[in-house]
């Protein structure tokens, strides 16, 4: 079990009511992020606070699945319109859901809608990989930091949420957000830029990954979405990232284990 805490910015997590823990977990497919934060955070869990964190879990492909979803679902009755509707809400939302944000020009704005709704899905096994690749890269055309901004905005929006939600007699404990999908260096950045950011990049051998994805999906991931840039800017995301966790010969939950040990050790540091 390998853990190197790299140092490549201030390890220091200014625990305070007023600013959330984002904890950004990167590697390529197959390296374990979401298994990691579904083991933090299981699927319909009522009960989110363990290891004296309260937690939530987020990822930035989540406005792609929705609209593969939209894509994929709605039928019947004037059902094209009814997905250009669902499309461009889905947008809207993810580029700011504000005219005073980073929402693009409405010729544009409508022009990305019919983009998304004639794009095919494909059938990828269990996920659209290649929607959610060729997606993403769309918006990243129209504006590179989308999905950071995008996640950062709605993690500091659910860390207030739940700052308002305490009643007088309820303590604050303190609020860590996963984004279980780092795999571009501005994604990194955008994390480590936080006052509380964190990037642990998980790290395995290709063999290791392969035999991971096997087990999963049923394949390999073919080689035209193995070379796209989402796989491939990871070596970089590691460079910066706070800590790097070698987890070839870990377990799942070994891996979970690490991963809060180390949000634990930067908090125990703060307080030092």
């Amino acid at each position: 079990m390998q853990t190197i805490l790299t140092r490549n910015k201030k390890n220091m997590l200014a625990i305070t009511k007023n600013q959330p823990i984002i904890l950004g977990l990167a590697g390529k497919a197959g390296s374990g992020k979401t298994s990691v934060a579904e083991q933090i955070v299981p699927k319909g869990s009522m009960e989110l606070i363990t290891n004296g964190l309260r937690w939530d879990h987020i990822f930035y492909a989540l406005p792609l699945y929705e609209l593969a979803s939209i894509k994929s679902n709605i039928q019947g009755i004037n059902s094209r319109s009814r997905k250009l509707y669902a499309i461009h809400e889905v947008i809207y939302n993810l580029y700011g859901g504000s005219p005073i944000g980073f929402v693009p020009d409405y010729n544009d704005l409508v022009s990305l809608v019919h983009q998304i709704e004639s794009m095919p899905i494909g059938n990828d096994g269990l996920k659209p990989r290649s929607f959610l690749q060729e997606s993403g890269d769309l918006f990243r055309s129209v504006r590179p930091s989308v999905f950071a901004d995008w996640a950062i905005m709605k993690s500091v929006k659910s860390f207030r949420h739940y700052q308002n939600s305490l009643s007088e007699d309820e303590s604050f404990v303190p609020f860590c957000m996963i984004i279980s999908d780092v795999r571009y260096v501005n994604e990194a950045e955008s994390i480590l830029k936080h006052p509380n950011g964190v990037v642990i990049c998980f790290d395995a051998e290709q063999k290791t990954l392969d035999s991971r994805l096997i087990k999963r999906d049923g394949q390999i991931m073919p080689k035209e979405q193995s070379i796209h840039p989402s796989e491939n800017e990871i070596d970089d995301v590691k460079k910066i990232s706070t800590a790097v966790v070698g987890t070839d010969n870990m377990t799942l939950e070994e891996q979970t284990e690490s991963t809060i040990a180390i949000i634990k050790q930067l908090m125990e540091e703060s307080n030092a």
